[in-house]
């Protein structure tokens, strides 16, 4: 119906330019009860990848963010730059989120509960104020939508998601892949968007060394990437204190 293509009016997306259904267009006539083409209305393109899925997926990330997977409350504003060893990643992850760094893989590591994921919420944040499309997702739950993929046969569909979407941002990147097949998949999503120069940010608690040598040699890479040791203590103890 008519009604239904409004409700994507305006978002940031683009169809498919070689859909096989649309043809590029975006917009579909639908057709009839009795099969016959419905001139007066269109509707959003459904193939997958195209327009009505990726205005879907733009959706599901304000849905998101208002429900708290993404921290509303955690934004550039109130992180305490001022903490002693924090300023070159907060600094990072500022220009990364607008956009303005020659880098465009960030990797902020060091020990547990140092304001980490405060930032890659912020950065997440701050992406979304600008109408850029992202994925925020913790290591676990990245694997778990891998896996459930398999079992309804859309392995390459969500792949294909998380390769375009132009912000992906992962917490808790660790060793603990469980699986050959899941370490391939994880190697293979960020070699192609490091091929394709899509912004990826991870956060992880473990020594940059002790990752896998294909993945340390790209943030490694000083034309493209930024490697930041966030040197704060546990903010949790010292609140407690």
């Amino acid at each position: 119906m008519i009604e239904e293509q409004d409700e994507f009016d305006g978002l940031p997306y683009k169809p498919l330019p070689n859909c096989p259904l649309c043809k590029g267009c975006g917009f579909l006539h639908p057709r009839k009860h009795s099969g016959a083409i419905d001139y007066r209305h269109i509707v959003p393109c459904a193939q997958p990848g195209c327009y009505r899925d990726q205005a879907a997926a733009y959706k599901r990330g304000e849905i998101v963010a208002h429900s708290g997977v993404i921290g509303v409350k955690q934004t550039f504003e109130t992180f305490n730059a001022d903490v002693k060893g924090v300023r070159r990643s907060y600094k990072a992850a500022w220009d990364i989120a607008e956009g303005l760094g020659a880098f465009i893989w960030l990797i902020i590591f060091g020990g547990v509960g140092n304001g980490k994921t405060h930032l890659l919420n912020a950065i997440a944040n701050r992406v979304m104020e600008r109408g850029i499309s992202l994925r925020l997702v913790m290591m676990a739950d990245l694997l778990s939508e891998l896996r459930m993929a398999i079992e309804t046969n859309k392995t390459d569909f969500k792949m294909k998601e998380l390769k375009e979407v132009p912000y992906l941002l992962i917490d808790e990147l660790g060793l603990e892949y469980g699986t050959e097949w899941e370490k391939e998949k994880i190697e293979e999503l960020l070699a192609t968007r490091w091929a394709n120069g899509r912004f990826t940010v991870v956060a992880t608690n473990r020594d940059i060394e002790e990752l896998p040598e294909r993945l340390k040699s790209r943030f490694k890479d000083r034309h493209l990437s930024k490697c930041v040791l966030n040197e704060a203590g546990d903010y949790r103890i010292t609140k407690n204190r």
